[in-house]
């Protein structure tokens, strides 16, 4: 009778032991998965194509990839935590780690080689402004960029269900002239997404962004979207109304 007891004994201490065993190895399975999803979900590389008609238009030089010619373009950037999206004409790849620092190809070509080009020739009627011509880059941080969260209910891009749009809160394009004496911000909707002090966006629209499919977003400026417009370089920034048409269709890499 001992004999059984001390059989039953060790074979329940056998199976607590196999059930913490398991346990662990579940709990092992599901934290690697979560820290996949975590690493999907933030520096997601994109390619983009850019309008060529209107007051945002490309440099003629086709698809801007990220890692070319030192461009970027991200979702989720971590060097920018609350902003959902973010396109550079010249990324500092080798002074930021992203999520897949580790595994990710070194940037190619030629730094500043592409460019954006902001046609700042439509003012808005009684808002201040006149013609400034064609700003073309590509230093002065040429770079647009998206707030995040994108709107109350909605943080990023990839939250979105496919087939749905939606107008984020703050939408920032900044730019610089010819010799980058001056530098520029184009505000739509709240407020600078680069926190830059005494500017803000009152007067203008909100662009549009859309969700095409699994791995495609449009985002867009359509006609009558109004920019409010501010010289950054005075210590008292000044600023006027422009209208700003154009579109950017990105794609997951």
């Amino acid at each position: 009778m001992k004999l059984k007891v001390q059989k039953k004994s060790i074979s329940g201490v056998c199976n607590q032991k196999l059930a913490l065993i398991f346990f662990m190895t579940i709990t092992s399975f599901m934290c690697k998965l979560h820290a996949q999803a975590q690493q999907k979900e933030c520096d997601i590389r994109l390619n983009a194509t850019v309008s060529s008609t209107g007051n945002l238009t490309n440099d003629g030089k086709g698809t801007y990839y990220t890692g070319k010619d030192w461009i970027a373009v991200w979702l989720n950037p971590t060097r920018w935590p609350d902003q959902a999206f973010h396109i550079c004409m010249n990324w500092p790849f080798n002074f930021f780690q992203t999520c897949d620092s580790a595994t990710a190809p070194a940037p190619t070509g030629t730094r500043g080689n592409r460019t954006l080009l902001h046609h700042m020739t439509n003012p808005v009627p009684g808002g201040g402004g006149k013609s400034l011509g064609v700003f073309t880059g590509p230093g002065g941080g040429n770079d647009i960029a998206i707030s995040k969260p994108l709107t109350a209910t909605i943080n990023s891009f990839t939250d979105m269900t496919i087939g749905a749009s939606l107008s984020p809160l703050s939408t920032e394009v900044r730019f610089c002239n010819s010799d980058c004496t001056e530098y520029f911000s184009i505000l739509f909707g709240d407020s600078s997404v680069f926190h830059h002090p005494g500017i803000y966006g009152a007067g203008s629209t909100r662009p549009i962004v859309s969700r095409t499919s699994d791995t495609t977003w449009t985002i867009s400026f359509p006609p009558g979207t109004v920019g409010r417009l501010w010289n950054r370089t005075p210590e008292v920034p000044t600023s006027e109304l422009y209208y700003y048409e154009g579109s950017l269709e990105i794609k997951k890499q």
